[in-house]
Parts: structure tokens; sequence; C-alpha cells
């Protein structure tokens, strides 16, 4: 069998499969509060409340963030060049996010979110993991 074959028929590494699970996770999360955040916003803009705009804008870029772990989901399996630095990339601003909204009084929750995204970052750049992207 040569490298090229192996590389592909090679099983996906584990820890990516808890990664996939956890994206699954986030981008269904995002969904549900991006909804009811959107909901929210609408009857706040109903009633006048025009500072419901930004709530809003917010939810619409938390239905984005979901399609796009939903795509990274579905690819990681394929090792996809691109899944490795956009789920890096959306993981860090979940990140900063958090630091954001823990500094201005948010829950300390956050700090769930803050950890799973973390974790995720730390397994893509774990060698084997970082392979199956550049196979």
């Amino acid at each position: 069998m040569t490298e090229e074959v192996r590389n592909r028929t090679r099983e996906m590494p584990r820890q990516l499969k808890f990664v996939r699970v956890f994206l699954w996770i986030q981008a269904v999360l995002n969904i549900l509060v991006s909804a009811l955040v959107t909901a929210l916003a609408i009857n706040e803009l109903d009633h006048g409340n025009e500072e419901a705009g930004l709530a809003l804008a917010l939810a619409i870029l938390g239905f984005v963030v979901a399609v796009v772990l939903i795509a990274c989901a579905i690819r990681i399996s394929h090792g996809s060049p691109w899944v490795r630095p956009t789920v890096i990339a959306v993981e860090g601003l979940a990140v900063v996010m958090g630091l954001i909204s823990l500094v201005n009084g948010g829950a300390i929750t956050q700090l769930i979110g803050m950890g799973i995204a973390v974790g995720i970052i730390v397994t893509l750049n774990k060698p084997e993991e970082s392979a199956w992207f550049k196979r």
C-alpha cells in the first residue's frame, strides 16, 4: 500500500471526534441562543427600543457562526485543510468574547465555554491532530 492510500484510509484521531461533537453542540447552542435573542430584539424594536438593533445584529452573527461551525463539523472527518484554521479562529474569538463578557460583569458560566474553546484549540494544535489536516 502506498503512503497516499494509507493516509486516505487512516481513521480520524479520537480527539478530533470529540472536537466534532463539541462543534455540533456549539452550533446548536448558537442557533438556539441566536433565535431567542432575535425574538427578544424584534420585540424590543417593535416597542420603539432602537438600541435592540445591536442585539439583533449580534444574533445574526450568531447564526453565521453556527453555519460555519456546522460546515467545519461536517468537513473535519474529511481532513479539509481549511477546517483547522477556521475552527481555531472561531474558538479564539469565543475566548476573547468570553473574557470581554467576564470583565463587563457577565456570568461566571462563561468560563465553561471558554474552557471548551481553549480545549479545542489545544487539541487542534497537537501533532497527530494537526497532521490529519495535512495529509
